[in-house]
């Protein structure tokens, strides 16, 4: 009997722990129905072409370096805001971790400044690729971009916990104003 009950209390257990259905929200005289959004503007640039942007970033990043190529630890992201341009960015390593690091294996002092000096030579490295990378895109056909749009690369540099991070900026940002004649890199 006691077994029946518990197989009972278990086969019900996880109907208690689903949550309570949502009641529909309160309309008012403001709110305007689904149905009625209003106007849908399609953007210039396709979401593919967005896409096919991203993968060409992720490539060019990661073949800057040469011997010690940066990496990049997520896939870029770009987005085109009508008004005001297309803006890219990725998360970045300046130089790809010494090898053959475990999870409890620690680096010495040497490891740590070689690494250090890697990420040091990849920096201005970085800032060509992501200046080039504005230039290319602002010439582009497949970007519509209009003549007030803004073509922003941005890169955030990714550090490790134990790494020394003197002199080291926190992101490098390329952008242009198509009214401009100069791509300016901020490192940050």
């Amino acid at each position: 009997m006691k077994l029946t009950i518990f197989f009972a209390a278990l086969a019900l257990a996880p109907a208690y722990s689903q949550p309570a259905p949502m009641k529909p929200a309160a309309t008012t005289a403001s709110a305007r129905p689904a149905a009625t959004i209003g106007n849908i503007e399609v953007s210039p640039i396709p979401l593919q072409t967005l896409r096919s942007v991203e993968k060409e970033m992720d490539t060019r990043i990661a073949t800057t370096g040469g011997n010690m190529p940066c990496g990049v630890l997520s896939p870029s992201r770009g987005v085109y805001v009508t008004g005001l341009g297309a803006v890219f960015t990725a998360e970045v390593e300046l130089a790809p971790t010494p090898g053959g690091m475990g999870i409890f294996q620690t680096i010495g002092p040497e490891q740590k400044a070689k690494y250090h000096k890697d990420k040091l030579t990849n920096l201005p490295l970085l800032e060509k690729t992501l200046s080039d990378m504005v230039l290319s895109l602002v010439a582009s056909p497949t970007l519509k971009l209009s003549e007030t749009d803004q073509v922003v690369v941005a890169a955030r540099l990714v550090y490790r916990a134990w790494e020394d991070t003197n002199g080291m900026p926190g992101q490098i940002v390329a952008h242009l104003d198509r009214r401009g004649n100069a791509v300016k890199v901020e490192v940050q």
